[in-house]
């Protein structure tokens, strides 16, 4: 099993990229194969709504996405990663949200449907306020493209190396990662 984890946090080492290392330990533990994606260093412009997908199921700009278009398509599992910001993802995992649109069209929704969507997500603010927008945006986005929705972990840490501390969120990750990883 192949997993694309896609770290939307411009912090390295931070409270994100720490559950989702949880998550991936988890995972490799069950014989998977997990790639960390840092958007952060990537240049991807955001959706410029030309509709070319529509016609040729691909996006038609040339930036750092169309890389990652092929780590997704290749991967069995996509795993959403970003703290919260504004009671919504980071810019960086929005671009590439967006441009996953073109994923609708052409040979593409044959190809997706089916894949499973993982989301992790660590907020500053109380979990309940933080994340129920973010959380059904990403879901919403997930049963769009016909994936399934395989599970998700909201921790409060918002000063970095809160979430290392916290025993129960990384166990819960790395649990979900093996449940993830053994799922046929």
């Amino acid at each position: 099993m192949k997993i694309i984890a896609l770290l939307g946090s411009p912090r390295k080492g931070g409270n994100t990229e720490t559950l989702v290392d949880a998550f991936a330990e988890g995972a490799k533990s069950k014989g998977a194969v997990v790639e960390k994606v840092r958007l952060n260093t990537l240049c991807i412009q955001g959706c410029q709504a030309c509709l070319s997908c529509h016609k040729a199921g691909k996006c038609a700009q040339e930036d750092d996405m169309q890389a990652v278009y092929g780590k997704l398509l290749d991967a069995d599992v996509w795993l959403f990663a970003t703290p919260v910001y504004w009671w919504g993802p980071t810019a960086q995992l929005k671009a590439a949200i967006d441009r996953m649109y073109s994923f609708a069209f052409g040979d593409n929704p044959g190809v997706i449907e089916g894949k499973q969507a993982v989301f992790i997500t660590a907020c500053a603010d109380e979990i309940e306020v933080a994340t129920p927008h973010l959380l059904g945006m990403m879901k919403e986005c997930v049963a769009y493209l016909k994936m399934k929705w395989a599970g998700e972990i909201a921790v409060k840490a918002w000063k970095k190396g809160e979430a290392a501390k916290n025993t129960t969120a990384l166990e819960k990750a790395r649990r979900l990662g093996a449940r993830v990883a053994s799922a046929k």
